[in-house]
């Protein structure tokens, strides 16, 4: 149990571009903005952002709404947002990238975690033998 949660804890994902049909309504993904979108949606999502994650909340044929989950500036800082709806006209945005569990980097940070915490418990383990003190007297306390 333990080890699930560690690897479901320390999950890493990737994103890959995809089309953005109309069956994408929920799905997370990650959207990188034109240098025109960052500049004209300065005042709503930030200065200087380049990409916005968040799950899509719905698609016109001239713009997308995000829930978004934050997002990342030119210098790779990243902000975290609570999931406010923004709505991105279709002009500035210049990729689209679907968010997905990567299985395999997953496993590998959940394996070191987890190999982590036995490490730990073996080293508590070896070095403590349960406290108290280390009398050879079986007398009573004075």
């Amino acid at each position: 149990m333990m080890a699930a949660s560690t690897v479901l804890g320390g999950a890493c994902y990737r994103y890959t571009p995809i089309d953005l049909p109309s069956s994408a309504l929920g799905a997370d993904v990650r959207v990188r903005l034109t240098d025109a979108g960052a500049i004209t949606l300065a005042p709503l999502v930030g200065n200087r952002i380049e990409l916005v994650d968040g799950r899509v909340s719905s698609i016109a044929d001239t713009s997308i709404t995000l829930a978004v989950t934050g997002t990342t500036d030119r210098l790779g800082v990243e902000t975290p947002w609570r999931g406010e709806q923004v709505t991105f006209p279709r002009s500035t945005l210049s990729d689209f990238e679907g968010r997905s569990l990567d299985r395999r980097r997953s496993y590998v940070v959940g394996g070191i975690a987890a190999g982590l915490v036995a490490a730990v418990g073996i080293g508590f383990t070896i070095s403590g033998n349960g406290g108290g003190a280390r009398g050879g007297g079986t007398g009573s306390p004075k």
